[in-house]
């Protein structure tokens, strides 16, 4: 699984949603459309469809939440460097979804971007970089940047964070989302904003958590040996989209946590192997290994990666983040602010990713 959250201050105290953004009559999901309620769970956002704005369309996180957003009926405009990544959501609702060419620095297309829309979906960002300075590029700077032009729109802003960003000390990753929860806060004005923190995400369609299903399917699966046992949340990614849009209920002015359907918000690693490995038929041995190891190894793809010129596949700090005993979502949660609740229990998200990667040739 990831090493840490990579979905991203202090969270101000909520205020009230401007004229653009009014709160429209809450309707039940579950009643005006049960199937969409059966595949996303109590989705309180997606009856108010409307006008929205995207970044970060081509990511994971990004195309579910498309695919969301236009099945509920929403017209969506997406900003995307390569408009061709986006062309198997444009084939789902024709006409319903407009691609914006540009970036995170290009005021230009933010503004072409923001033009008109009810709510504006952040998740475009840098998680794998050689430099603390590519980090803060996008994701302070590019956050930033969106926030304006969503407050210029008078665009509800949905900013999309990391839990890494509670701890900001383990890696340049998770400072840059910690900076960007507050450069959030401070472009956006008077506009409301809410910043999501989200955990570890996994599904189809995610290639970062692939090593460790085929870790698991070889027998092992593999945790940090910590004192007490590391926890973690997990979120199915159709689970993480539907969080995004339900926030749009949640009080403004805040950044919320968002955790996975477990009673506690989260699992040891033990468990998560364990269940994972019912799903694929085996029971992997658990595999403790100690920091030094991690580090090392760490270390070694890093200076790699460097010296062959190799797209980054490791981050700096990366070995801390995953010895942190503790990525469960536990404050300020946004199941408690608004009417969302995960919809995928855990080993029926693992079941449907398998196949995925079992119908891609993957596993």
């Amino acid at each position: 699984m990831p090493a840490a959250p990579s979905g991203a201050a202090d969270s101000s105290a909520p205020d009230t949603m401007n004229s653009n953004a009014t709160n429209p009559e809450k309707t039940d999901p579950e009643k005006t459309d049960p199937d969409r309620a059966a595949a996303h769970g109590r989705v309180p956002g997606v009856a108010r469809a409307g006008r929205a704005a995207v970044t970060g369309g081509t990511g994971l996180i990004g195309a579910a939440l498309i695919d969301l957003l236009l099945a509920g009926g929403w017209r969506v405009t997406a900003l995307a460097r390569n408009p061709g990544g986006l062309a198997r959501a444009g084939e789902m609702r024709p006409g319903d979804l407009r691609v914006v060419k540009g970036d995170l620095a290009s005021d230009e297309a933010l503004a072409d971007l923001a033009a008109g829309a009810d709510a504006f979906f952040h998740l475009a960002g840098v998680t794998h970089a050689r430099e603390a300075a590519a980090y803060r590029a996008a994701n302070v700077e590019g956050a930033a940047n969106v926030a304006r032009a969503a407050a210029a729109a008078g665009a509800a802003f949905i900013h999309i964070s990391s839990l890494s960003a509670r701890a900001p000390w383990t890696s340049a990753y998770a400072d840059s989302k910690a900076e960007s929860e507050a450069a959030v806060r401070a472009a956006s004005g008077e506009n409301p904003w809410r910043a999501l923190r989200l955990p570890a995400i996994y599904g189809p369609g995610d290639h970062a958590t692939l090593p460790y299903f085929k870790l698991v399917r070889a027998g092992f699966a593999l945790e940090p040996r910590t004192e007490p046992p590391a926890q973690a949340s997990l979120l199915f990614v159709a689970d993480a989209a539907a969080a995004a849009v339900a926030a749009l209920d949640a009080p403004a002015g805040a950044v919320y946590e968002v955790g996975d359907e477990s009673p506690g918000g989260g699992r040891p690693w033990r468990e998560i192997g364990r269940c994972l490995g019912e799903v694929m038929g085996s029971a992997p041995r658990p595999l403790r290994v100690p920091r030094p190891v991690v580090s090392a190894l760490h270390g070694a793809t890093i200076a790699i990666e460097r010296i062959t010129g190799k797209r980054p596949s490791v981050r700096p700090g990366q070995a801390r983040e995953f010895f942190h005993p503790d990525w469960v979502a536990r404050e300020r949660l946004l199941s408690q602010a608004c009417g969302w609740t995960p919809a995928t229990p855990l080993k029926e998200g693992f079941a449907k990713t398998v196949l995925w990667y079992q119908e891609n040739g993957l596993l």
